[in-house]
């Protein structure tokens, strides 16, 4: 009965252990529910509100309605995004943006009135060429991993 009971409790710790694990080398999947049919990125530099950055625009089409996207990795950032969903087509755009006067990061950290900016890069779970991001998506709650190569480079977009 105690080998039993110890059984039991083991059993009960592995699946509690396995459930909550988080995973630090995600999977990619070789087929999604989803294809993308356009891709492509641009720099841009603006004189007026002395910012720089980039934006990635990542087109496709879906047949699954039961499809969530929530984040892309891209140029070691990961970046949050909102879906403009169409009939059957939707657009994911991502960006990041950072000041240029005076070298102070949009996402700077203040505390106690001294200011410490993150580090140049973000401790992202991948490892991209420039050309590479990767889309998670959810079904049912559950994140999956899908890797995107050869996004176009378009040309620096200066705005005055």
């Amino acid at each position: 009965m105690k080998k039993l009971k110890n059984f039991i409790i083991f059993t009960f710790i592995t699946l509690l252990f396995l459930g909550f694990s988080s995973n630090k080398n995600p999977i990619f999947q070789k087929e999604a529910p989803f294809k993308i049919v356009e891709k492509s990125y641009f720099y841009y530099v603006s004189g007026k509100k002395s910012t720089n950055g980039f934006k990635i625009q990542l087109v496709g089409t879906y047949e699954s309605r039961n499809l969530e996207f929530t984040t892309i990795y891209f140029h070691n950032r990961e970046l949050k995004v909102v879906p403009n969903v169409h009939i059957d087509k939707f657009t994911l755009v991502g960006g990041y943006t950072t000041l240029i006067a005076e070298d102070i990061l949009v996402d700077e950290i203040r505390l106690d009135g001294e200011t410490t900016q993150k580090d140049n890069s973000d401790d992202i779970p991948f490892e991209l060429k420039d050309d590479e991001a990767v889309i998670v998506y959810q079904i049912n709650g559950r994140n999956y991993y899908y890797k995107v190569s050869d996004i176009e480079k378009l040309e620096t977009v200066y705005y005055p």
